[in-house]
């Protein structure tokens, strides 16, 4: 036990925690981990949504938080593999010395040059829920650096982003005006950037990398009057940086790869539930 006994008074799992601790604590506002994988969040608001398992745009729906009793309702939208990425051009391809180096190696090129990256190492999650699918990298040329399959696997995992910002505002009736961000994957000023241009939002950087303690914290200090009400909790929000769109890029072209890249084992595609 630890000494003095201390209250526990705050419980939350880790993503809820991660939501709140980037204080997205009104109906439109989210956050999207970017950690071995992709969580997006988005706090929808007192009212349950339609749903009891996956909607329609291939999220779920689930309780941010409950306060007295009383819940706040949200979707979740998942993206199974987005560092793992970056670990496979460090660990198995050999491309990057270390994950760091990824932005700058990225930065070296002005674009793909035609060159796009399917981040589908372990199928896809929302909103196609596609277990047999598998990574696809499309465009190749004799011309194709190293530096060009780096900013394009960034560059995949940003239009995977996309992908779940889409299919939340599909389930829970919301816009998302801004995105915030945190995780391994949001210290990248080249894939901060893809995900602002895919996404065509402004994405804002947690001053904390990882936000999941910071928001335990925060349910405590609600409970204890370190913060009097969500909205002090909401004025402690300082982005790192925040990161305004700049090119539409393009989103046909993306999802024609992701078309190219499903299906490969047709048992796992089968899998629904």
């Amino acid at each position: 036990a630890l000494a003095g006994s201390p209250l526990i008074c705050g419980l939350a799992g880790d993503q809820q925690s991660s939501l709140i601790g980037q204080a997205c604590v009104e109906p439109g506002m989210a956050k999207i981990t970017f950690g071995t994988g992709g969580m997006l969040d988005v706090c929808v608001g007192p009212t349950r949504p339609t749903f009891a398992t996956r909607g329609h745009g291939g999220t779920f729906p689930m309780v941010c938080w409950r306060q007295d009793g009383v819940p706040t309702w949200g979707v979740e939208a998942v993206m199974l593999s987005a560092g793992t990425n970056v670990e496979w051009l460090r660990d198995d391809l050999g491309l990057i010395p270390d994950a760091a180096s990824s932005s700058d190696i990225a930065a070296s090129v002005p674009d793909t040059d035609g060159v796009v990256y399917v981040p589908a190492l372990l199928g896809l999650g929302t909103p196609l829920w596609d277990y047999g699918a598998r990574g696809a990298l499309l465009g190749l040329t004799r011309g194709t650096q190293a530096a060009h399959v780096v900013r394009a696997v960034l560059e995949g995992v940003a239009h995977r982003g996309a992908d779940l910002v889409e299919a939340a505002e599909a389930d829970s009736d919301l816009r998302l005006e801004a995105l915030r961000i945190d995780g391994g994957m949001s210290a990248n000023p080249v894939f901060v950037q893809a995900l602002a241009d895919a996404t065509q939002r402004p994405v804002e950087v947690s001053p904390v990398l990882e936000a999941t303690t910071l928001g335990a914290g925060f349910l405590a200090g609600l409970a204890t009057g370190v913060w009097g009400s969500w909205d002090d909790l909401a004025a402690t929000w300082s982005p790192r940086v925040r990161v305004e769109p700049g090119a539409v890029t393009d989103r046909d072209r993306w999802r024609d790869a992701v078309e190219r890249s499903r299906g490969r084992f047709s048992d796992l595609s089968a899998l629904d539930f």
